[in-house]
C-alpha cells in the first residue's frame, strides 16, 4: 500500500486511511468495523492495530535469527530486498531491536563486496538514506557492467582470429614469393638482350680483310698436284 501511494502521490493521510481500509475484506473488514468510532487518528495507529491483530507472529529468536542471515537473493532486486530488509526488522520485538545505527551498519552486507564498498563509501547518515543510495549504485553498476560487455564485445569483433592471421601470412608470402620470380625473369630477359646486342668489334673484321680490294682473290691451290 505505502508502495501504491508514492508511485500515484497521494500524500493526504485521511485519504491513505480510506483507500487502505477499502481494501480489506472478510474477516478483516469485520474486525475493522468492530473498532469504536475515532479510536485511530492517524494512519499509523491504523497500521499498527491491523498487524497487531493480523500478522503472524513468529518467535523472536527465529526473526533475530533471520535478521543476523538476511542476503539479497540472485534476482532480487534492490527495491525488494529494502522492503524485505524492513519488515524483518520492524518484526523484531522493540525490546530486542538493534538500535538504527546498527541496522545501518547492517544493511550493506546483505550485497556482494562491490556494492557493500559502494554504499559504505557514500557513508549515508540514515538507513532510508542509504536504501535510496543503492538503488543508485545497482543503476549505476550495471551500466557500468554493460558498457564494459560492450566493449568486450567489440573488441572481439575487431581481432582477428588466429587462422585469419596465418592465412595473411600465407598469401602475403606468395606474394612476395611472385615478385621474387617475377623480378628474376625480367633481370634474365633483359641480360639475354644485352649480349645479343654487345659483339666484339673486331668480329667483322676478321671475317672479310679483303672487302676493300679491288682485285680478285688468288685461287686456292691443292696441296697436292694432279697426276
Amino acid at each position: 500500500m505505502q508502495d501504491y501511494f508514492e508511485n500515484h502521490e497521494i500524500d493526504d493521510d485521511s485519504m491513505r486511511m480510506r483507500i487502505f481500509v477499502q481494501s480489506l475484506t472478510g474477516d478483516v473488514r469485520i474486525w475493522f468495523r468492530s473498532l469504536g468510532a475515532n479510536s485511530i487518528t492517524t494512519s499509523d495507529e491504523l497500521y499498527q492495530s491491523f498487524t497487531n491483530r493480523w500478522e503472524k507472529k513468529k518467535d523472536p529468536l527465529h526473526i533475530l535469527a533471520e535478521y543476523d542471515t538476511i542476503k539479497r537473493g540472485p534476482q532480487e532486486t534492490v527495491l525488494e530486498y529494502c522492503a524485505r530488509f524492513n519488515n524483518v526488522y520492524n518484526a523484531i520485538p522493540q525490546n530486542l531491536r538493534p538500535p538504527p545505527d546498527l541496522a545501518l551498519y547492517k544493511f550493506p552486507h546483505g550485497f556482494d563486496p562491490d556494492m557493500a564498498y559502494q554504499l559504505k563509501e557514500r557513508a549515508p547518515q540514515t538507513l532510508a538514506d542509504m536504501q535510496n543510495v543503492a538503488v543508485s549504485v545497482e543503476a549505476n553498476l550495471i551500466a557500468k557492467r554493460n558498457r564494459a560487455r560492450m566493449e568486450r564485445r567489440t573488441t572481439f569483433k575487431e581481432e582477428p582470429s588466429s587462422l585469419e592471421q596465418k592465412l595473411d601470412a600465407i598469401m602475403s608470402g606468395m606474394q612476395r614469393l611472385g615478385e621474387r620470380v617475377e623480378s628474376v625473369e625480367r633481370k634474365s630477359s633483359w641480360e639475354g638482350q644485352q649480349s645479343n646486342t654487345i659483339r666484339n668489334p673486331n668480329f667483322r673484321k676478321t671475317q672479310n680483310t679483303n672487302a676493300g680490294r679491288s682485285s680478285p682473290d688468288h685461287e686456292v691451290r691443292p696441296p697436292f698436284h694432279e697426276n
